[in-house]
């Protein structure tokens, strides 16, 4: 019986597994078939696709994320940890000087993102950019390639 019962379960498991592995195609309703109104509807949005409007993810700094750094740093609170942050990614001013726009910051300088408070109060960036802290710089950098696309001096 218990053997009976094992079999059973098996098979169930199999035949479940087996289930959960299909996938079902959603055929398209051919043109012929869609009401007028839902055929007006794709053309009218097809054409109406405005880049303008579409949301600005800008790779450089604003204005406004330049003052909210800057006060950020000045503020006597978050000064202890502008100099921590100084000392743990401390560069020599040969690297400091390689580290220009467009190009890219070399492995064995370290960069630290900014401090969660602070990134908040930004503006948003893309997925693929991050800002990061390397010495007395604030730097908007590509994730992946490490390239430098915008820099701050604090």
């Amino acid at each position: 019986m218990n053997s009976l019962v094992l079999k059973l379960v098996i098979i169930g498991c199999l035949l479940f597994q087996y289930g959960c592995s299909l996938k079902f195609k959603r055929k398209s309703v051919p043109v012929s078939e869609k009401p007028a109104e839902m055929i007006q509807y794709e053309k009218r949005s097809e054409k109406h696709v405005d880049v303008k409007n579409s949301v600005n993810l800008t790779d450089k700094f604003s204005e406004k994320d330049h003052q909210l750094i800057s006060s950020y740093y000045t503020d006597k609170a978050n000064q202890i940890i502008r100099q921590d942050m100084i000392a743990h990614t401390q560069v020599s001013a040969k690297q400091e000087d390689n580290l220009v726009i467009n190009e890219f910051i070399p492995g064995d300088i370290q960069a630290m993102p900014l401090p969660l408070m602070l990134e908040r109060k930004l503006s948003s960036l893309p997925l693929h950019l991050i800002r990061v802290h390397v010495g007395k710089q604030v730097i908007i950098m590509n994730v992946k390639s490490r390239q430098i696309l915008d820099i701050i001096k604090i």
